[in-house]
């Protein structure tokens, strides 16, 4: 190789590193304005309601973990607060159930996305084989049920999570359930489908479930939670964390196209604005799927940042 291909070929790789770290800033911008939302909003939720089990510090911990890791400063409770919700959940609540058996899909996020000591992991997945059915599903927790899609797919979407993180017999059980399920109603179905299949290494399965979530992407580059549902941050979130998670058969253009939706979506206080995910509230903008919706967006734009 002459000298002068060697300098064409040096220029070449010093524009694309540039060029990626210009695409990164907007990106780190993003995240850094969404945390003090994310933190602000978690905190009054512990310390107002005092509740690990409505779905939602699950990924308040998640998205700040994945924050830290990525080199974003974050608050120094953190630690307090991931021991906070693993302790809760070990806990009883006032009727002396134990929490994490009322919320095994918010204890399998928490499994899932953090990396906790073996201690505290192996506590919380013993909490998950309890209540699980005949069939191998769940009974979806708290108010769940309650949601725009139908109880059945919930249920399934339940047990997807379950058996992302829990031992193989209680994953074997559930596995069968799964695979009969029928295409679901939200983005969070496909993206689970996926997720599963990379875990498992079953390498027709996920190129299938990567087409299928591809194909599901609104021309504005974002997903709406449910597929027929105008494009929001929660199903952009969840769809873009799965198809970076999952390898690299997704097309780069249509990962840029989400990132795009989301940059230009954010709200000046570090938000996203999400339509309620129950059947109530579906039509107005509310304050929980607010803020499923901003901790998906943070967990998908700051995994983008480094791979996995």
């Amino acid at each position: 190789m002459n000298i002068m291909n060697r300098i064409i070929i040096l220029s070449a790789l010093c524009a694309s590193v540039v060029n990626l770290f210009a695409d990164e800033q907007p990106v780190r911008q993003a995240i850094e304005r969404a945390i003090p939302f994310i933190e602000e909003e978690g905190v009054n939720w512990i310390e107002k309601r005092n509740c690990v089990s409505c779905h939602r510090i699950n990924t308040m911990v998640w998205s700040l973990s994945l924050a830290k890791a990525r080199g974003f400063k974050v608050s120094d409770e953190l630690d307090e607060w991931i021991d906070w919700s693993v302790k809760a959940s070990l806990g009883k609540n006032d009727k002396g159930k134990i929490v994490g058996h009322l919320n095994k899909e918010g204890v399998a996020q928490l499994l899932y996305g953090l990396d906790l000591p073996k201690s505290k992991s192996d506590k919380l997945t013993a909490l998950l084989p309890n209540a699980q059915r005949e069939d191998g599903t769940w009974k979806p927790g708290g108010q769940l049920p309650g949601q725009k899609r139908p109880v059945a797919e919930t249920s399934i979407t339940s047990t997807q999570w379950i058996a992302l993180v829990a031992d193989e017999k209680t994953a074997a059980r559930a596995r069968p359930a799964i695979a009969k399920s029928k295409p679901g109603q939200s983005t969070e179905w496909y993206a689970l489908q996926l997720l599963l299949a990379a875990k498992a290494g079953y390498t027709q399965a996920q190129t299938a479930a990567t087409q299928a979530l591809l194909k599901l992407q609104h021309a504005d580059g974002g997903w709406g939670w449910l597929t027929a549902d105008p494009s929001d941050a929660l199903g952009t979130g969840i769809a873009l964390y799965a198809l970076q998670y999952a390898g690299n058969e997704a097309d780069p253009a249509a990962l840029h196209r989400a990132r795009a939706f989301l940059l230009k979506t954010q709200r000046q206080d570090g938000s996203w604005a999400v339509r309620g995910t129950k059947a109530k509230k579906k039509k107005s903008v509310e304050e929980t799927a607010v803020y499923w919706g901003t901790t998906w967006a943070v967990i998908a734009l700051a995994t983008g940042l480094a791979g996995k």
